[in-house]
């Protein structure tokens, strides 16, 4: 089975509907539909956590929270949209998210760094009586999160997705409609292109977290 992409997408833009916008977009758009007024922090901006950071401004957000250990990945974060950034490196995220929103933290949390601690970190984030961690990384396995069971009961839920529970065929053609209306800049994601000879340096640079999507130009030039 294929989807086919909408006409006017190009190719560069196109291939990112493998994987990071269906499930970084899908987790903002199908998961968790917010509305006007409610809050969200996104943990790790990679290609997942940056399409879903760019699709929190489909709607009428006060509080987007971008957290990551880059200041690159910051600066674009901003860019597209972030009204808040935190180091973690030097941060700690949920302290600065609980200042940030007077107390009350946020009720929505998106964990895509594929740490145990990021998504220990996520869940603390959101607030009690109803505010929900999602996570899309899965870190190392055999890997176990720890959880404040106090928290649970205090009405803070967590899952997981897959895949942003995205429908290829209706959110492909959904998502290349916002990107087409300048309301997903998919641009952003691709920070750098190599040549098929320079894929070992793309895949280094992908684990290093120095670029968001490297994109392979299979020209056939060396």
């Amino acid at each position: 089975r294929c989807t086919i992409i909408p006409d006017g997408i190009p190719m560069d833009i196109a291939v990112l509907f493998g994987c990071a916008i269906l499930t970084g977009a899908g987790i903002v758009t199908n998961s968790i539909n917010p509305v006007a007024g409610q809050t969200v922090a996104v943990f790790g901006l990679g290609g997942i956590g940056m399409s879903a950071l760019m699709a929190t401004k489909l709607y009428d957000l006060p509080i987007v929270i971008a957290v990551d250990v880059q200041e690159e990945k910051l600066r674009v974060a901003r860019e597209i949209g972030a009204t808040h950034t935190i180091n973690a490196k030097n941060t700690d995220p949920v302290k600065a998210i609980f200042e940030i929103t007077n107390g009350l933290n946020v009720d929505y949390s998106i964990e895509s760094a594929g740490l145990i601690s990021t998504i220990e970190q996520s869940f603390s984030s959101v607030k009690k009586n109803g505010g929900l961690c999602i996570f899309a990384s899965h870190p190392q396995s055999g890997k176990k999160i720890s959880i404040d069971p106090y928290e649970l009961i205090c009405g803070k839920q967590i899952k997981g997705t897959w895949g942003g529970m995205s429908n290829p065929d209706i959110d492909i053609p959904k998502f290349s409609e916002f990107y087409k209306a300048g309301k997903l800049p998919l641009e952003k994601l691709l920070t750098k292109r190599y040549k098929l000879s320079q894929i070992n340096e793309a895949l280094d640079d992908l684990e290093k977290g120095v670029v968001l999507r490297p994109l392979i130009e299979m020209s056939g030039r060396k």
